[in-house]
């Protein structure tokens, strides 16, 4: 009795796919952090929560707000403290971006 094996390198597929699913999953967090900043943000007006966006660039990451005062808001002047919306976005939620990184990157490697 004898037993034969084939072995096909299908490390080309591999990092195809992982590749494909890097921008994918940096979409996936930022549409995540985009809804967690839209929750944390103070609103008065509306305006700061309508200019909460985020954009994937080059596979950079990046949460934003283009409004003239948001970094007053979340990071406070001398005269009054901050109410941060971006960092918590982020930092309050690192397990959840953590399951959704996981999730994505696994797609197509099974």
């Amino acid at each position: 009795m004898s037993i034969k094996f084939k072995l096909t390198n299908n490390i080309n597929k591999v990092i195809k796919q992982l590749q494909d699913n890097e921008i994918d999953t940096l979409e996936a967090i930022g549409s995540f952090c985009k809804g967690k900043m839209d929750i944390y943000v103070a609103v008065d007006t509306g305006e700061l929560k309508s200019n909460n966006t985020y954009k994937v660039v080059n596979k950079v990451l990046s949460l934003e707000n283009n409004t003239p005062y948001a970094g007053f808001q979340e990071m406070g002047t001398s005269r009054q403290a901050g109410t941060p919306f971006m960092r918590p976005a982020v930092y309050k939620h690192l397990s959840e971006i953590e399951k959704i990184a996981a999730a994505n990157m696994s797609k197509g490697l099974k």
